[in-house]
């Protein structure tokens, strides 16, 4: 793996990191996972927009746009990746890196958690890099994915991907007022299709036709089962609004 180590390639993923670092010590940093097609970051300015917005949250400096996109497509070339798994990580320094596209996956099983997601925390909506408790929570699940609640007892989201439910035809999504991550993908689905934006219980899961994940990498994925009750298999309202995201 080739890196990007404040706009500097290194060679075999290895670059210094000095022990005051934030990042190494209290996880103050944040980050962005990205996709690349075609060689190409996907839908880069939100997510260049939502990472300056957590970096200002954290204080930290980030380089200039058009700075940070000419060494992530030094990252791609590099690496000779068209289609790529892209992380930007800023703290103290920028840290670029690229690696391969994971698997499909045929199917995605999820379950519900009771350990709860602080919205009132000042960092709820940034991606930070103090991500060892959802990864912890996934770890332990033994499946792809756990929704989980706020304080309140809302549905929130899950612990890499933001979340769409259907009732009766109808699309849903829980707000921002949840304390959910504004996902770049969530985002994106919203501005192609009709979807309410809720603050439901975690109860109501179980009532739910269908439940879609959505993320950077999986874009959008229709969940199999959710606590062991199967879904409906990928419908025609999925069909289209996965059309609106994948090229």
């Amino acid at each position: 793996m080739i890196v990007s180590w404040n706009g500097h390639l290194l060679e075999g993923g290895e670059f210094t990191l000095r022990v005051s670092d934030g990042v190494f010590l209290r996880g103050e940093g944040v980050f962005e996972t990205i996709r690349t097609d075609k060689g190409e970051p996907c839908l880069w300015n939100q997510h260049f927009e939502r990472l300056a917005y957590s970096a200002k949250k954290l204080g930290l400096i980030i380089p200039d746009q058009l700075v940070l996109l000419d060494w992530i497509r030094r990252v791609i070339v590099a690496n000779q990746l068209l289609s790529a798994r892209l992380r930007v990580t800023l703290g103290e320094g920028c840290l670029i890196s690229a690696e391969s596209l994971p698997e499909e996956q045929a199917e995605i099983h999820v379950v519900t958690s009771d350990c709860p997601i602080n919205e009132q925390s000042p960092l709820a909506q940034i991606k930070c890099t103090s991500y060892a408790e959802n990864m912890f929570i996934l770890r332990q699940s033994g499946v792809d994915e756990v929704i989980r609640p706020n304080t309140r007892g809302e549905i929130c989201e899950g612990c890499i991907s933001n979340l769409f439910f259907v009732k009766s035809e109808m699309i849903y999504t829980p707000s921002l007022q949840t304390g959910c991550l504004p996902g770049v993908m969530r985002q994106e689905v919203m501005r192609h299709i009709e979807v309410r934006e809720v603050e439901w219980a975690m109860a109501d899961l179980k009532s739910c036709d269908e439940i879609w994940l959505s993320n950077a990498l999986r874009r959008l994925r229709a969940v199999t089962s959710i606590d062991g009750r199967d879904l409906a298999k990928p419908t025609k309202l999925f069909l289209e609004a996965l059309a609106c995201v994948v090229p």
